[in-house]
């Protein structure tokens, strides 16, 4: 169950609400759904991380790059346009 509320990254091919989860307790780790926008097609996916962090910001920062990396123009930490929703 994720710890805050996701983040959520967007461009004109796909959505990203990226997650990040206590698992186990004292340790962290992310998860990525990708919401594909192909036609009327439901095409998600999940990424998951392959290691845990020992702290909420570290598995945060990895999973905003990771996210980040994947977008068509890359996104700024604090970069406030349409595209970009931080909940």
């Amino acid at each position: 169950m994720p710890t805050h509320h996701p983040m959520t990254l967007t461009d004109h091919h796909r959505t990203l609400v990226m997650h990040v989860l206590e698992d186990p307790p004292g340790r962290y780790t992310w998860r990525i759904v990708v919401e594909e926008k192909c036609g009327g097609a439901e095409c998600d996916s999940m990424i998951e991380a392959a290691s845990d962090y020992p702290s909420h910001a570290e598995a945060e920062a990895a999973c905003w790059a990771a996210g980040n990396s994947m977008l068509d123009t890359p996104r700024v930490a604090g970069e406030t346009t349409g595209t970009q929703l931080l909940h």
